[in-house]
């Protein structure tokens, strides 16, 4: 074909047509999450008896609720630019602390809450400040840290889980049921991904986080303080763990020191597969909310479908894998 012949052919409104599909799908990453969710929660629904029903639906809801709000702080660490593998491991330390706490302070749950909430954030914080001030990679802080958190709790419980907690009221607050049917874990969720929304969106914090994610030496050329909006989205993270950290004491009446474990591949896999860049400057608290609906029903569907639970971590790596395929793919359109 002539050179000629070439030109023309990618003149054609058929030529046309398909850049605008590939600029409408680099621009609606969001819409794809929430149509993947749709069709697999059609196919599930299809495939097994018990999936569509209203007891599964909200032992669903509730079991994403733990991932869905570690994954709304996690997802303003990923759009700055950088990345927290010590989630789990954190989470794992501040619960042990508030059950602590909770013992120490006679079954004032209430107090060692918000401690906790104090201490996330303090914690989280501190690894933004080694990755920025001290310029090393926050994959590399972060690997550290979940090492020194998963030691602290096991020095701190002695390896022995707490129990036996008592606050009815407490436990109502952050596991009971409004109305009597919706989890409370699910409230909590839906509070997180509200705030970290509007956080993101309608604040000039949320500006400079896509914009430090986007571009740092523009962002820095305009004036933003990259460092310390890295610091802050840090923050914001280590919150959210608090939160998660006192529901989950309130829930079981106390904590294992295993608690967290591993929990940090299921966060990431949530916020990637929610179409949140993994070079920073794109994503959406919404989007990772979904993306991790798509890792709850992953893991439900095996279950109902009676598939060994072995091939779980198989189909949660090949999501992951297509996600990031997915990513790169786009920023190359673009």
């Amino acid at each position: 074909m002539s050179e000629a012949n070439v030109t023309m052919a990618a003149s054609t409104p058929q030529a046309a047509l398909g850049r605008k599909l590939v600029a409408a799908a680099a621009n609606s990453r969001e819409l794809s999450v929430i149509l993947a969710a749709l069709a697999m929660f059609v196919a599930l629904s299809l495939s097994t008896d018990t999936f569509f029903t209203e007891l599964n639906l909200l032992n669903l809801l509730r079991q994403i609720s733990v991932i869905g709000i570690l994954a709304v702080g996690s997802t303003f660490i990923f759009i700055s630019g950088e990345i927290d593998l010590s989630v789990g491991a954190l989470l794992g330390l501040l619960a042990m602390i508030c059950a602590a706490l909770a013992i120490k302070m006679e079954g004032n749950i209430y107090g060692a809450a918000l401690v906790v909430v104090a201490l996330g954030a303090i914690l989280s914080g501190i690894n933004g400040v080694i990755t920025t001030k001290l310029r090393i990679p926050s994959f590399i802080t972060t690997l550290g840290m979940l090492s020194i958190y998963s030691g602290a709790t096991l020095v701190l419980s002695k390896g022995m889980p707490i129990s036996g907690l008592q606050n009815d009221l407490f436990r109502s607050l952050v596991a009971g049921r409004l109305f009597g049917v919706v989890p409370a874990q699910v409230i909590w969720m839906v509070a997180a991904g509200i705030f970290g929304t509007y956080l993101l969106l309608f604040t000039r914090f949320g500006y400079n986080v896509f914009a430090t994610g986007g571009n740092k030496n523009a962002a820095k050329a305009v004036g933003i303080n990259t460092d310390r909006v890295k610091i802050l989205a840090f923050v914001v993270s280590g919150i959210m763990v608090g939160v998660t950290s006192f529901i989950l004491v309130g829930w079981f009446r106390g904590v294992d020191p295993q608690t967290g474990n591993g929990l940090e591949l299921s966060v990431i896999a949530a916020v990637i597969i929610g179409g949140t860049g993994l070079f920073g400057g794109q994503g959406s608290v919404l989007g990772t909310l979904v993306g991790a609906l798509i890792i709850g029903m992953i893991s439900n569907g095996t279950v109902l479908l009676g598939v060994d639970s072995y091939y779980e971590p198989v189909a949660h790596g090949t999501v992951i894998l297509l996600a990031v395929i997915i990513d790169i793919w786009v920023r190359r359109q673009r």
